[in-house]
């Protein structure tokens, strides 16, 4: 019985199947491109996002916003909705910097989703790599050390004399840019895999028919994710950041402490 399987197993492995592993390399790395070293496919799509986004910034403001009316259209009630959503989220959560914190939100959100959404037209996810996730979560982690020095002033000081809040606080960018890394390369890897099973199955044509249904699925379900999850993280961070030392728990403590004292 055992010899069988083996056999079996072996005359799998002996297939003519012709397995490329090349495309799962090229997801994973992204390749120069032009003749240079610097400018990659993802860079290249890091700068097409950019524009693209504002030119509908743009085209917005020339259409939708000058035309802004008491009775609301549908692309500017939906306007309306995700501008407040943003500013909102951040009001609730940073208070006075609400201002900055929810321009900044919006526009590290819009570029995760369009960064992402980019490889529905054959393009390079510009998310998919590396250093995106690095600008963006050091953006995020100056905002928090920014913010919380403004409002805590010299109190943030003794934030850094314990070294476990160092090494949280190292921690906070790193986590971040590898869990968007890590999250939108898997949905490329998956979807890699998925070529990789059905090329030889020609089933009713299944090798176009599962890619086409799948790949739009799994790129819709990464770019609104984690969209909505970076933005979150970066306002819950900075809520910790500016939380202040409230005064009437350090008085609290000092009356405790003078009742103890006083008792013996």
């Amino acid at each position: 019985m055992g010899g069988n399987a083996s056999m079996l197993l072996s005359n799998a492995f002996d297939t003519d199947v012709d397995i490329d592993f090349g495309g799962l390399r090229d997801e994973i790395f992204p390749e120069a491109i032009f003749g240079t070293n610097w400018l990659t496919n993802s860079v290249f799509s890091g700068f097409v996002v950019v524009v693209l986004l504002l030119l509908a910034a743009l085209v917005l403001r020339l259409t939708v916003i000058r035309r802004w009316k008491t009775t609301p259209t549908g692309p500017q009630m939906f306007l309306e909705w995700l501008v407040s959503f943003f500013d909102k989220s951040a009001d609730e959560m940073t208070e006075e910097y609400g201002g900055l914190m929810g321009p900044y939100t919006l526009g590290a959100a819009a570029y995760i989703c369009f960064g992402v959404l980019i490889e529905l037209v054959g393009l390079h996810p510009a998310i998919a790599d590396l250093s995106a996730g690095i600008a963006l979560a050091g953006c995020t982690f100056l905002f928090i050390h920014t913010l919380g020095f403004a409002k805590n002033k010299g109190r943030r000081l003794k934030h850094y004399c314990n070294p476990i809040n160092i090494l949280t606080d190292a921690a906070v960018p790193i986590s971040m840019t590898f869990r968007l890394f890590g999250s939108i390369l898997s949905g490329m890897v998956i979807m890699e895999l998925v070529y990789i099973c059905v090329q030889e199955i020609w089933f009713i044509g299944l090798p176009m028919i599962l890619p086409a249904l799948l790949s739009p699925l799994f790129t819709l379900f990464h770019a609104f994710i984690q969209s909505y999850v970076f933005a979150s993280l970066s306002l819950t961070f900075v809520q910790e950041a500016i939380e202040p030392i409230p005064k009437k728990q350090r008085r609290k403590k000092k009356n405790k402490a003078g009742a103890g004292s006083t008792a013996e």
